[in-house]
């Protein structure tokens, strides 16, 4: 089965939480994790680049059936290493691996210094990374759709920064068991009946 066939983010993030694989969730997903009204695709991490980590990685890989978008053999370890952004087809859907990401070159050491681990039912509790490295991520892509968040985006880490005008947002819907409140979809939930989409690098 081939990622293009269904988009089930919560699999992924099961599988390398499964694995023991140390990364931070970034992109759109994050965005939604953080309160973002947006439609996502996919997951994107960046992982820690620890040759133990990246072992665990390349299995929990193997164990979603994950195969390199452009056909060649996946090889995490070497790739990740020379390269920015490697695009895999899974079995649940889409995922991105970004070792340096764009606003953040350090990558995993920096992003999970200020991630927090978000506990979004049945045991699962990624790493989410921060909305101040989001906006410095979107900043540093400079794509139209990257600028056009940015306002969305200032105004989380607003109501972050002051808890009496803050309301928490739920652990994304589609990321838990039970629909969203009054019926209605979730922006993950969503996501999963659009399909997946052609935008390229991390932030979609």
């Amino acid at each position: 089965m081939t990622g293009d066939q269904r988009s089930d983010p919560r699999s992924i993030l099961t599988g390398l939480q499964a694995a023991g694989v140390s990364s931070v969730v970034i992109g759109g997903l994050a965005r939604v994790a953080r309160g973002s009204d947006e439609v996502t695709r996919g997951v994107d991490i960046c992982p820690s680049l620890l040759p133990a980590n990246l072992a665990r990685l390349q299995a929990a890989l193997t164990d979603m059936d994950a195969a390199r978008r452009d056909g060649h053999e996946l090889i995490v370890d070497a790739h990740l290493r020379a390269e920015p952004v490697i695009e895999l087809s899974t079995a649940f859907g889409e995922l991105k691996l970004v070792a340096t990401p764009a606003g953040v070159p350090r990558g995993y050491e920096a992003l999970r210094a200020g991630a927090s681990t978000e506990h979004l039912g049945g045991g699962l509790r990624p790493e989410i990374a921060s909305t101040g490295d989001l906006i410095a991520m979107s900043a540093a892509l400079r794509r139209d759709e990257d600028l056009k968040r940015m306002p969305a985006l200032r105004r989380i880490l607003e109501l972050e920064a002051d808890p009496a005008g803050l309301v928490a947002p739920s652990p994304p819907p589609g990321l838990r068991p039970g629909a969203a409140a009054g019926g209605e979809l979730s922006h993950l939930e969503r996501s999963r009946r659009a399909g997946p989409g052609n935008g390229p690098g991390v932030g979609r």
